[in-house]
C-alpha cells in the first residue's frame, strides 16, 4: 500500500514537471536571432534596450564570456529583463558592417543600444559574472555614465567605489596617467585603518600591477592586518599572484641577460617569498625548484626538471613555461627534440588559439610545418576516412573522423607529399563481386605550411568529384591538373576502373581504354608542365616523365622556373639528368661503335652513312620492351629500305654465355630478322649503353644520314611509328 502511494506521488510528480513552462526552469541570457532592425523594433516594443554581444569564432574571451558567464542564472535574469540581446559575428553577413558601424576594434566588445540605435554604453573584454552584470548595470546608470562619474568626482565625492570607477574610465579611454593619478591621491589621503578595509581592497586587486608597487608593498608590511580584515585566502591569493608573477621570468627557456644581477634578483625574490609565509605558496616552492636549475644554463638540465616538475604545477604557469620554448630554435637538436616530446605531452594545458600557440612551437622546434585539409561532404554527415602516404620509404597509414558534413584534418611535417583518402561511410560502399566493398577515395596533396579548401561530391559506385575553394597554390596546382582539367578519357577510365573492382573484373582486358586514357593524359600533363614553370606540381610532373620531352625542350622548360624551385630536390635531379645528357641530345653527332652481330659481321655506325638508323635498345628480361616488338616489326617491314634497324641488348646478368642464350631465344621468339646486337659482347671497349646514354629500357634513338642524333624516344608507350613518319617520309 505504501508503495503504490509513493508510486502515485512520483507520478503526479513527473506529470507536474512535465507541463510546466520551460521558462519556469534556470537558463542564461536569451539571445535571440534577429536582424538588428529586428532586435531594435522589438526593444521598442518591449520598452528595453539592446544588448549586442560583438564576437568573432576565433576569440578565445569570447568563448569564456558565453560558455562562462552568459550561461548563468543570475546573468540571465538581469539581462532577460532589462534588454533585447543579440549575438553579432563581427566577421559574417550582417555583422561585418555593423562592426564597422559601431567601430569595434577589440573582442569581445559590448554595446548597449537605445531602441532608436543611439549607443548608451560600450566595454570590452571579458569578466566575471558578477563583476560584469555590475559594469553593464553601472554603465547605463546615467549617476555611473562617463558624465555623472566626473561630474562626481569634479565636486569632490571619493567613495571607494566611485574611485574605482572613475579610476578606471580614465584608463579604459585612454587616460590611464590620470587614472593612476586618481588612484594615488586617493591611496596616499587614507589613513592605515582605512588602507586596509574590504571596501578598499580595489586598490591592490586592480591598481597594483606588481609586487614593487608601493601599494604591494604595503600589503607585505601590514599582511597580518589585512587577514585580520579581509581574510587569509583572499590576502594570500593576491600575494601569491604577485610573487608568481616575479617568479615566471626566472623559469622561462629564454635566455637570461646579466646573470649576477638575476642571481642577485633571485636571492632577494626568494627572502620575500619566505616572509610572506604563504598558506598557498606550494606552487612557488615548485616554481623555485626550476628556477634554481635554469639559473646554470645547462638546458637539458632545465628541461628534464620542467618534465619532473609539471605534474604538480598549475596548467597556466606549464603554458607559460611551455610558450618559452618558443625561444630554444636555435638550441641543438637534442635539446629541440626534448622540447618538442615536452610540448607534445602537454598540449592539453591550453584550449583554442593558445594551444595552437604550443602546437606551432612544437612544430618550429621540430623543422615542421602544419598542413590542414578541410572538404564540405554533401553526401553523408558523419563517418571515418583513412589518409594514405609513403613518407621516408615507410607505408602510413591514419584513421581520421568527420561529422557535420566536413572533413577537417591537420598534419605536419616537412615534406611535401601525395596522399589519398578512402571513405569508410556504409552509405557509400558498394559490395563487390568478390566480397569487399569499394569505398570512394581521392588524392591530395600533404603540403606543409600550407592548407587546402574542397568540395566533395561523393556518390556510391562513382569517382568522386573533387572542386577547389581557396588555399595554398600547391595544392590548388595540384586539384587543378588532377580534377579540374580532367580529360573525358581520363574520367571515363577512371570510372571503368571502379566499375570493374565492383565486378570483380580484371582491368588488363581493357588495352585500348587505358592507351586511350594515358595518351590523354600525357597530353595534358606535358601542356600543363609548359604552361606553368612557376608551379611546384609542375616541377614534379617534370622530374618524373622526363622521358616524354625531348631534352633541349626540357631544358628550356627548367631554365624557366624560379631559382628556389630548381634548388629543391626535384629540380637538382632534373638538372643532373640535363647536364649528364648534354653530348648525347638531339640535334649532337652519334658516337660512332664497332660492334660484332648475332652472325658475326663488324657493325659501325661509320659506315652507315647516308640512311637513317634506328637503335632500339633492349633486354630479354624488359616486359615492355618486348610487347613493343610486334610494332617494330611492322616498322621494319614499312622503313626497311629507307631505316638501318639495330637491335641492341643489354643482358642482367655477367656470365656471357648465358647472357648469348637469354638474347638469342628472345630474338628467336619476337621473330626480329634485322640487325642483333648484345651489348654484353665486347662491353669492355665499345659499351653501347654508355655511348648513348642510355638510362631506361626501351629506348630508342634514330639517327639520321649525316649521323645526327634526330630522336629520342623513351619507353614503351612512345610510338616510334609517329616519329618515323615524321622524319623519314
Amino acid at each position: 500500500m505504501v508503495f503504490n502511494r509513493m508510486k502515485i506521488k512520483l507520478v503526479l510528480f513527473w506529470m507536474i514537471a512535465a507541463i510546466l513552462p520551460l521558462s519556469s526552469f534556470a537558463q542564461g541570457v536569451d539571445f535571440k536571432e534577429l536582424t538588428m532592425q529586428e532586435a531594435l523594433t522589438l526593444a521598442e516594443k518591449e520598452k528595453k534596450m539592446v544588448f549586442v554581444d560583438f564576437y568573432t569564432t576565433w576569440c578565445g574571451p569570447c568563448k569564456m564570456m558565453s560558455s562562462e558567464v552568459f550561461t548563468r542564472e543570475q546573468v540571465g535574469a538581469y539581462f532577460n529583463r532589462e534588454f533585447v540581446n543579440l549575438k553579432v559575428d563581427a566577421e559574417k553577413g550582417e555583422g561585418v558592417e555593423l562592426a564597422k558601424k559601431y567601430q569595434v576594434k577589440a573582442y569581445p566588445t559590448f554595446v548597449v543600444l537605445k531602441a532608436d540605435g543611439t549607443e548608451v554604453y560600450r566595454t570590452s573584454g571579458a569578466r566575471p559574472a558578477e563583476e560584469f552584470v555590475d559594469k553593464i548595470r553601472k554603465g547605463i546608470d546615467p549617476k555611473w555614465s562617463p558624465e555623472g562619474l566626473t561630474r562626481r568626482y569634479k565636486k569632490g565625492e571619493r567613495t571607494p567605489e566611485l574611485v574605482n570607477e572613475y579610476a578606471l574610465l580614465q584608463m579604459e579611454t585612454g587616460n590611464g596617467e590620470l587614472g593612476n593619478q586618481v588612484v594615488r591621491e586617493y591611496f596616499d589621503r587614507l589613513s592605515d585603518k582605512r588602507r586596509v578595509k574590504p571596501e578598499n581592497f580595489f586598490l591592490y586587486t586592480r591598481y597594483a600591477l606588481n609586487y614593487r608597487d608601493p601599494k604591494a608593498d604595503y600589503m607585505f608590511a601590514n599582511k597580518d592586518r589585512f587577514v585580520k580584515e579581509n581574510g587569509r585566502e583572499k590576502v594570500d591569493s593576491l600575494l601569491y599572484g604577485w610573487l608568481r608573477q616575479q617568479v615566471m621570468p626566472f623559469v622561462s627557456a629564454r635566455i637570461i641577460s646579466g646573470m649576477e644581477v638575476n642571481e642577485g634578483e633571485w636571492i632577494r625574490l626568494k627572502e620575500k617569498i619566505r616572509d610572506a609565509a604563504l598558506s598557498n605558496g606550494e606552487g612557488l616552492v615548485e616554481l623555485g625548484e626550476i628556477a634554481e636549475v635554469r639559473l646554470k644554463n645547462n638546458m637539458k638540465d632545465y628541461l628534464n626538471i620542467c618534465r619532473k616538475k609539471f605534474p604538480q604545477l598549475e596548467e597556466r604557469d606549464r603554458f607559460s613555461i611551455l610558450v618559452g620554448f618558443g625561444f630554444l630554435k636555435e638550441q641543438d637538436e637534442e635539446i629541440r627534440q626534448i622540447a618538442a616530446d615536452l610540448l607534445r605531452d602537454n598540449l592539453n594545458v591550453a584550449e583554442g588559439l593558445n594551444n595552437r600557440v604550443l602546437y606551432s612551437i612544437m612544430l618550429e622546434l621540430e623543422g615542421k610545418k602544419e598542413f590542414r585539409l578541410r572538404a564540405a561532404i554533401d553526401a553523408v554527415k558523419k563517418g571515418k576516412v583513412i589518409v594514405s602516404y609513403f613518407s621516408k620509404e615507410k607505408f602510413v597509414q591514419e584513421e581520421h573522423e568527420f561529422d557535420n558534413h566536413v572533413l577537417d584534418i591537420s598534419m605536419a611535417g616537412k615534406d611535401t607529399l601525395s596522399a589519398g583518402v578512402r571513405f569508410l561511410c556504409d552509405e557509400l560502399a558498394t559490395p563487390t563481386a568478390r566480397g569487399t566493398k569499394q569505398n570512394p577515395h581521392f588524392s591530395f596533396m600533404i603540403v606543409p605550411g600550407e592548407f587546402a579548401v574542397l568540395k566533395l561530391g561523393l556518390e556510391k559506385g562513382k569517382v568522386p568529384v573533387v572542386k577547389w575553394e581557396r588555399g595554398g597554390s600547391v595544392s590548388r596546382d595540384f586539384v587543378r591538373l588532377n580534377y579540374d582539367l580532367l580529360t573525358p578519357e581520363e574520367a571515363g577510365y577512371n570510372q571503368l576502373m571502379v566499375d570493374n573492382v565492383i565486378q570483380g573484373g580484371d582491368i588488363r582486358d581493357y588495352p585500348r581504354e587505358f592507351q586511350r586514357s594515358f595518351d590523354a593524359n600525357k597530353r595534358k600533363t606535358m601542356e600543363f608542365i609548359r604552361g606553368n614553370p612557376d608551379s611546384y606540381i609542375a616541377l614534379v610532373k617534370l622530374a618524373e616523365h622526363y622521358i616524354w620531352f625531348d631534352e633541349n625542350e626540357a631544358e628550356d622548360i627548367y631554365s624557366r622556373f624560379p631559382e628556389n624551385l630548381k634548388g629543391n630536390p626535384y629540380g637538382r635531379v632534373i638538372a643532373q639528368r640535363l647536364e649528364r645528357s648534354r653530348d648525347f641530345r638531339t640535334g649532337r653527332p652519334a658516337k660512332n661503335f664497332e660492334k660484332k652481330d648475332m652472325n658475326g659481321k663488324t657493325v659501325s655506325l661509320e659506315k652507315l652513312r647516308g640512311k637513317y638508323v634506328l637503335l632500339d635498345f633492349w633486354g630479354s628480361w624488359c616486359g615492355p620492351c618486348r610487347e613493343s616488338h610486334p610494332h617494330l616489326k611492322e616498322l621494319y617491314e614499312k622503313y626497311k629500305k629507307q631505316v638501318i634497324f639495330i637491335n641492341v641488348a643489354q643482358e642482367n646478368t655477367r656470365d656471357l654465355n648465358e647472357a648469348r642464350k637469354l638474347w638469342r631465344t628472345a630474338v628467336k621468339e619476337d621473330g626480329m630478322t634485322w640487325t642483333q646486337i648484345l651489348n654484353n659482347e665486347g662491353r669492355e671497349t665499345c659499351d653501347m649503353i654508355r655511348l648513348f646514354n642510355i638510362s631506361s629500357f626501351p629506348t630508342k634513338v634514330l639517327i639520321d644520314p649525316n649521323g645526327i642524333v634526330v630522336a629520342r624516344m623513351v619507353g614503351g608507350m612512345v610510338d616510334a611509328g609517329e616519329v618515323l613518319e615524321k622524319m623519314v617520309d
